[in-house]
């Protein structure tokens, strides 16, 4: 299976338009996006949406955790 298109959703509004569209290999693993010295993780909740024309899957956003030292 190819790589699968992502919307990321919610989280800190510092993330910007462009890295808020992510691949992925699966639909149920979180998505761990890197960002001012932590990690925003983000869910698949089933939902999907057309984005430039190409199904992409919605990954809402769960928690913010730091990066361990």
């Amino acid at each position: 299976m190819g790589k699968i298109k992502a919307l990321l959703v919610g989280g800190p509004q510092a993330i910007r338009d462009e890295d808020r569209i992510q691949l992925t290999d699966s639909l149920t693993e979180a998505i761990k996006y890197s960002s001012y010295g932590g990690y925003e993780h983000f869910r698949h909740a089933g939902e999907f949406v057309s984005l430039n024309g190409d199904q992409a899957a919605v990954f809402e956003w769960t928690a913010r955790t730091a990066i361990a030292e």
